[in-house]
């Protein structure tokens, strides 16, 4: 499934920018890749942080994820297992998992425990 950039950006207003804590972004049209590889930009403070789109490859090369998608509950359903959609790194301690509950389809972001580099 590929996402389109205004489905990217309308999910990454569920989080906060890691300098000044606002939630609205964009996507850096210019910098997008063909590879999925995309920059975000907080609208007010300009940060930008890497959006990565290309989950199949993301798989495929990190074993431990599937098994830790499978344990995320939904908010909304309680259900286990969700599907990954794309993910960001909004800064070195915070990765972020963007994922929809394979139960009853609900949308939600995820602290990635697998990715903080400290």
């Amino acid at each position: 499934m590929a996402l389109t950039v205004e489905q990217v950006e309308s999910r990454l207003s569920s989080v906060r920018c890691a300098i000044c804590k606002t939630s609205g972004f964009t996507i850096d049209r210019r910098t997008m890749q063909a590879d999925g590889d995309w920059k975000g930009a907080c609208l007010k403070c300009r940060y930008s942080f890497p959006v990565y789109t290309d989950m199949e490859f993301y798989l495929r090369t990190q074993p431990d994820v599937p098994y830790r998608l499978k344990e995320i509950t939904c908010p909304a359903c309680e259900h286990r297992d969700v599907g990954l959609d794309f993910r960001i790194v909004m800064s070195v301690r915070e990765a972020i998992y963007f994922v929809t509950c394979k139960a009853c389809g609900h949308k939600f972001p995820e602290q990635s425990s697998l990715e903080a580099f400290e």
